[in-house]
């Protein structure tokens, strides 16, 4: 059996995007869950006078940090539980008409498999 929900998570601030695929899936004797989520914010905005400035503009920036990659991994042998994490931070630019707009944006993927005993008794 498998069963996908998508959910775009809409915030009242404008600023914020938020994206939610959870994936649930059972085979024989394990289930497993994935869970994808994006998540993109502006983090600054710059009118620049014309489209070639922009160049110059980027040109002038200060960098920043480049892209974050974490992987983590978690097993309990008594319950059988096993869990992998993998999370990527990082942002980009974004040139609409004059407008330069800096986006930050967070992708997780979590897979999560457990006996069918043990999810059975949430």
């Amino acid at each position: 059996m498998r069963h996908i929900v998508v959910r775009n998570l809409t915030s009242e601030d404008w600023l914020k995007r938020d994206c939610l695929v959870t994936e649930l899936m059972r085979q024989g004797e394990c289930v497993t869950r994935v869970i994808r989520r994006c998540t993109y914010h502006i983090d600054s905005q710059v009118t620049v006078p014309s489209l070639d400035d922009s160049i110059r503009w980027a040109l002038h920036l200060d960098p920043m940090q480049p892209r974050q990659v974490f992987v983590t991994k978690e097993f309990d042998p008594e319950t059988g539980h096993e869990r992998v994490v993998y999370k990527v931070l990082g942002h980009f630019y974004v040139v609409l008409d004059r407008q330069v707009i800096c986006v930050g944006y967070r992708h997780i993927l979590s897979m999560m498999v457990e006996p069918v005993a043990a999810s059975c008794e949430e």
